[in-house]
């Protein structure tokens, strides 16, 4: 019985046809393009740089918005990429530059379509050079989009990845996500408590709500906060016999870390060490979350579980499979 409930619940995961995934990678990338040039101007990397290298940069930006247009990504792009891409340069807005965290969904994308040849572990950064190579998009040269866009069209396009394979990815993207929201409850949970605790009243103005909706945390997981101590290794322990995450520290989905060494030492020789999750500080488990959050947001549009691009789609959607895959009976 329990082989023929978890046969249901794995059912569903179909795609959307490789141009819809091709046409917002691209979007994705000039964005991203433009991205990189606030970012760098913002954090005053402009080292000897003359008023020359200053137009051209003005030139490079109103070159990718022309692009936008004339490869018609206009159509496809969300108002707030096109708002992003219509700014002037060095007008973003602080919210404008959390963009970049599309870094990862990029790499998704990717690799559903066949660009990239694997996804890295959940506590790894795609490498970004990489991932405008693997397109062949020149952000300011609208036939480059076109041609990328183009190669996806025919209904002939062999996928480099099995049903087996997608459904792993799957299943990882879940289960990473579900830790990273873990641990944001971790931190909450006496918050929590204290607020279950009260009469109800206007809730959704608290300080409270407004922290679980700032990290997209899905109001029916608030009720596990308490149990998350006990829960997060019965969660470690199901993922790695499931083969989802690759070792089990402490109790913990296990991260491994490199280890201080002298700079001297080439990057291939140095050595490394597996922590628990929760043993990370803060900035490192923001960045993780953020990794998991990315990720999940492409696997989930990819595959029409929202039907728009937005970030904040994935607040309420706990998991892209019937039932999260940590939580699936009978299957490894």
């Amino acid at each position: 019985m329990a082989f023929r409930t978890t046969a249901i619940l794995r059912q569903g995961l179909k795609l959307r046809p490789p141009f819809e995934l091709a046409l917002r990678s691209s979007c994705l990338q000039l964005v991203l393009a433009r991205w990189g040039l606030e970012t760098a101007a913002l954090m005053g990397l402009r080292g000897e740089q003359t008023a020359n290298d200053d137009d051209r940069k003005v030139r490079a930006v109103e070159a990718i918005t022309t692009a936008m247009y004339e490869s018609g990504l206009d159509d496809h792009a969300t108002s707030a990429e096109k708002s992003m891409l219509d700014k002037p340069y060095r007008t973003w807005e602080y919210s404008d530059y959390a963009y970049g965290d599309h870094w990862e969904a990029l790499g998704v994308l990717q690799w559903l379509l066949g660009r990239q040849h694997a996804i890295p572990t959940y506590y790894s950064s795609f490498d970004r050079a990489r991932l405008f190579q693997n397109s062949g998009i020149m952000p300011a040269d609208p036939s480059t989009i076109e041609k990328y866009v183009d190669s996806f069209m025919s209904s002939q396009i062999h996928q480099t990845f099995d049903k087996q394979q997608l459904q792993r990815a799957v299943d990882t993207s879940e289960a990473w996500l579900w830790r990273a929201r873990a641990q944001v409850l971790l931190g909450l949970r006496d918050e929590i408590s204290r607020a279950d605790a009260k009469p109800s009243g206007d809730a959704q103005d608290s300080p409270l709500e407004a922290k679980l909706r700032a990290q997209n945390i899905p109001h029916s997981l608030r009720k596990m906060a308490a149990d998350m101590p006990k829960t997060i290794p019965l969660a470690a322990q199901r993922a790695h016999e499931k083969g989802i995450i690759g070792e089990v520290e402490g109790g913990d989905f296990g991260i491994v870390v490199e280890m201080k060494e002298d700079n001297a030492v080439p990057t291939e020789q140095r050595r490394t060490a597996t922590v628990p999750y929760s043993s990370l500080d803060p900035d490192h488990l923001d960045a993780l979350r953020k990794i998991a959050e990315s990720r999940f947001l492409a696997f989930a549009w990819a595959l029409g579980k929202i039907d728009k691009w937005c970030p904040e789609k994935t607040a309420e959607l706990v998991s892209i499979n019937p039932m999260s895959a940590l939580w699936t009976p009978g299957e490894n």
